[in-house]
């Protein structure tokens, strides 16, 4: 984005990689020539599952390329076995399709069970404690909260809610692609490739541990995830195996070649020195805006990746139009109360001088 100015808003939606383009525009090409699929394609697709397997710490075959992120979080709250009376955890707090999936379940019967906390409090085990009864079944959180950028203690909740038996769903499109977390305690993860991952919209992963295969069926079926051989369906269902269990049709194909390209970028430049580098400026956007007087959104010094500034009495609407003419990209969110905020998110594609260029405009609060 240099070339047309600063993109300082990955959590929002982010510019495709260069890779992921000319992995696209190649499939494209050979797609108008009437080669839409084939075992070059499908080779690339187990490619995809493995990159990403590699990410995620996982297997490959514990991988669908299911986008986007409220799909495959979908798929685990209509795919598990309720019962009446079982309880869900979530976070009221959370980016809507982390919270609708599971409020739905009050029609099956479930008992949605909102977390408490401030909006600007991280998640830690005994904000989920204080809930848990010998009901709960599941708790769904997000690898880090879309405005606060603050992190759940993955490493102490996860272990903690496998010696009770409960499930883990984790939301991680806000971490994938740029912060290391702790993937292995989650059960299900769901993320879609449009932010962090520097993917297109729409292609996505969802992970289902093998452990888990059993206890999730899949609640969408087709010709992909059913055994139907000559596409025929058969009198039996029987499901294939790995990813393509929860997959039940065409893959998006195009995304998942661009999906791909941009985290066999990611893995060549280096996930440690990809996290050191943004947290890096992350850390100095944080600390210059607290000199200069402006509030960050979220309590606490934690490294985050995502920097939310809450509005200053002047109001945002002078350095909108100051941002905008110094082509400077940002997002703007509000927040459970009502502020707006000026969330900055930049990636390893962002230079200090950018950072250095954004705080230059962004000025004082006062």
């Amino acid at each position: 984005m240099t070339e047309r100015g600063i993109f300082l808003a990955h959590a929002a939606v982010a510019p495709i990689s260069g890779p992921a383009q000319a992995a696209m525009d190649a499939w494209t090409a050979e797609a108008a020539a009437g080669r839409q699929e084939g075992d070059e394609v499908w080779g690339r697709v187990r490619k995809t599952r493995e990159v990403a397997g590699r990410f995620l710490g996982c297997d490959w075959d514990e991988v669908s390329l299911l986008g986007p992120t409220a799909l495959g979080l979908g798929l685990v709250a209509l795919g598990l076995n309720w019962k009446p009376g079982d309880e869900v955890i979530f976070d009221p707090l959370d980016y809507p399709a982390n919270v609708y999936p599971w409020m739905d379940l009050v029609r099956r019967g479930v008992r949605p069970v909102a977390l408490e906390r401030s909006p600007e409090e991280e998640i830690r085990w005994a904000t989920i404690a204080a809930k848990i009864t010998a009901r709960t079944k599941l708790v769904s959180l997000a690898t880090a909260h879309y405005l606060s950028g603050l992190r759940p203690e993955l490493s102490v909740i996860g272990p903690e809610l496998r010696a009770r038996k409960i499930l883990l769903c984790l939301d991680g499109i806000q971490t994938l692609g740029v912060l290391p977390t702790d993937w292995a305690e989650a059960d299900f993860l769901a993320a879609d490739a449009h932010k962090w991952m520097l993917g297109p919209v729409g292609a996505g992963v969802f992970m289902v541990r093998r452990g888990a295969w059993e206890r999730l069926s899949p609640p969408l079926l087709g010709s992909w995830n059913v055994v139907s051989p000559d596409f025929l369906a058969q009198p039996k269902m029987v499901m294939e195996g790995g990813g393509r269990r929860y997959e039940p049709g065409s893959l998006n194909l195009p995304g998942i070649e661009g999906m791909r390209a941009s985290l066999e970028l990611l893995e060549g430049l280096g996930r440690p020195e990809i996290a050191a580098h943004v947290l890096g400026l992350a850390g100095r956007i944080q600390e210059e805006a607290r000199r200069r007087g402006f509030l960050i959104y979220g309590r606490g010094e934690t490294s985050r990746a995502i920097t939310s500034l809450r509005e200053p009495k002047r109001g945002w609407g002078d350095l909108a139009k100051k941002l905008e003419a110094a082509r400077i990209r940002v997002s703007w969110r509000r927040e459970h109360q009502g502020t707006l905020l000026l969330r900055v998110s930049p990636h390893i594609s962002n230079t200090q001088d950018e950072v250095d260029e954004f705080l230059k405009v962004l000025g004082r609060a006062d």
